[in-house]
């Protein structure tokens, strides 16, 4: 029998504590008219998570982020499915490891990432519908590695707490941004990184939240977040804003 819940009523922290005192297993689905999204539990611990932003498999997000290559990762599923006897228990993340692939932290770190950027869409919710199903274990996505349930709340409390505050300045997916005419002086001890530069040239000429998403392909709170650190450091000014007195 499913557990099931409405959001209204019954929070995803409550959920996960629910299910991570009862040590559970299986898999969490979340259901709203515009968006799904799923939690797989084993032993009370999150090992996988998925939903509108996060779609892909761990391996395609891997090659995607040039952590692995396109040849390692199907070198790495080839041998999953022919190895021997004495290695069939080997998950995909532990033979990419084994072939030196990837360093062990370096999987970890990323998995606990992917994880925490995926919950933390899903903590957004405020409707919807919850329903666990124990028998629907996820093995496919299960590569060895879990987070617990309590950091997962830590983490997503403390990204709810700076979204809010991105909130105040970037209220919604249509604000837009242009270049500053004139960058202030705390644009002058700025290093950007990578992505921070990705950003920065795709708003020449002005863009919007929703604009920048859809072309970086980064998800909203990291999007919002890079932009809401540029117009602290004056790089960057939100499209509307009169500009400061003198």
């Amino acid at each position: 029998m499913a557990l099931e819940g409405n959001l209204r009523d019954f929070s995803i922290a409550d959920m996960f504590r629910l299910l991570a005192s009862g040590r559970k297993t299986g898999t969490l689905y979340l259901e709203r008219p515009d968006a799904q999204g799923k939690v797989a539990f084993k032993n009370g611990r999150v090992f996988f998570a998925s939903s509108n932003w996060h779609r892909e498999s761990l391996g395609r997000r891997l090659v995607k982020s040039g952590i692995i290559s396109e040849k390692q990762l199907r070198q790495a599923l080839g041998l999953q499915k022919i190895q021997k006897k004495e290695k069939a228990g080997r998950r995909l993340g532990q033979i990419l490891i084994d072939e030196g692939y990837l360093d062990g932290r370096v999987l970890e770190a990323f998995i606990q990432d992917q994880i925490n950027d995926t919950l933390f869409d899903l903590f957004r919710w405020e409707d919807g519908e919850l329903r666990f199903e124990a028998e629907e274990t996820a093995e496919d996505e299960d590569i060895g590695i879990s987070v617990s349930v309590e950091n997962i709340i830590m983490e997503a409390s403390r990204r709810l707490e700076l979204w809010n505050r991105i909130r105040q300045k970037i209220p919604d997916m249509d604000t837009e941004f242009v270049m500053a005419a004139a960058p202030g002086d705390k644009s002058m001890e700025i290093h950007l990184k990578p992505r921070e530069w990705m950003l920065l040239c795709f708003i020449h000429g002005g863009r919007s939240v929703r604009e920048l998403v859809e072309l970086t392909g980064y998800n909203d709170f990291e999007t919002a977040k890079i932009l809401y650190g540029m117009q602290a450091a004056g790089l960057i000014d939100r499209v509307g804003d009169e500009p400061e007195a003198v």
